[in-house]
């Protein structure tokens, strides 16, 4: 299993064009084979700053969605709305427990 994290600030005025962009690929995204979560975060505490939180079954399926025409679309545009270059880290996970 592999979670990604990416993190990135919008230019000033650039948030809610971010959001849309955001928006038109997490159902395509979802709906990929070996997806398991797929979020979009707008941080609380400074709304020009978010996140995509993803958990894939395996690299494999993460390189393959990067690969699909949503992903692309999201990577050819979304630059001109970032400050900086955005954080990405990815972990891989041999397994995983639930705490309650």
């Amino acid at each position: 299993m592999l979670i990604l994290i990416a993190k990135f600030k919008t230019k000033p005025g650039c948030r809610e064009q971010m959001i849309a962009l955001a928006k038109d690929a997490i159902g395509p995204s979802r709906n990929e084979e070996g997806c398991i979560i797929y979020n979009f975060l707008q941080d609380a505490f400074d709304p020009d700053s978010f996140t995509f939180y993803e958990k894939w079954r395996s690299r494999e399926d993460l390189d393959l969605h990067f690969e699909e025409p949503h992903f692309k679309e999201f990577a050819q545009k979304s630059p001109e709305l970032i400050v900086g270059q955005p954080s990405l880290v990815s972990y891989e996970i041999a397994s995983e427990t639930e705490i309650s």
